[in-house]
């Protein structure tokens, strides 16, 4: 039977270059993996995600709210 895969293709993502990609971009992988029948690839996504932490910091350094909630904390006068 011809396999209609690549071969070498899953050898090309270790879980170092997989953990060295973003949250969205494992997630991606993932989709695109399992689409192929790249279980391996997909099961290695899966470990990644699993180890990284919910409710992670999103990107410009700040949690869920933003800028706005963080506005809102540096305005409040201090406590006397």
């Amino acid at each position: 039977m011809m396999r209609l895969v690549r071969p070498g293709r899953s050898a090309a993502w270790t879980r170092d270059r997989i953990e060295a990609l973003s949250t969205a971009e494992v997630r991606q992988l993932r989709v695109n993996a399992e689409r192929l029948g790249e279980a391996e690839i997909a099961g290695l996504c899966d470990e990644v995600l699993k180890a990284r932490p919910r409710g992670a910091v999103k990107a410009g350094g700040l949690k869920a709210g933003g800028l706005k909630a963080a506005a809102v904390k540096a305005k409040r006068p201090a406590a006397a």
